[in-house]
């Protein structure tokens, strides 16, 4: 179980390197939650700067799928400029 865990913690931070490289900040940040609200993990642009908010009380396959998707999507974007 902690082998699987190690293995994740790196695939998250492997992922988190990737993002710095092309540029975007990753921030883990506590998200607040209300009632009726679900918080997720998230990009913005901020000053013309890209941002990935990732919800640090997510289960780390969560932060995982959600940048895996976020660099996917943004090499998607990239190429039909």
């Amino acid at each position: 179980m902690a082998q699987a865990k190690n293995r994740q913690e790196a695939r998250l931070q492997a992922l988190i390197r990737a993002a710095r490289e092309k540029n975007i900040e990753v921030r883990a940040e506590k998200l607040l939650r209300e009632v009726g609200y679900r918080v997720h993990s998230g990009r913005c642009r901020v000053m013309g700067r890209e941002i990935f908010l990732i919800d640090r009380d997510a289960p780390i396959t969560d932060q995982i799928e959600f940048l895996s998707s976020a660099l996917a999507e943004d090499a998607e974007l990239v190429e039909t400029a």
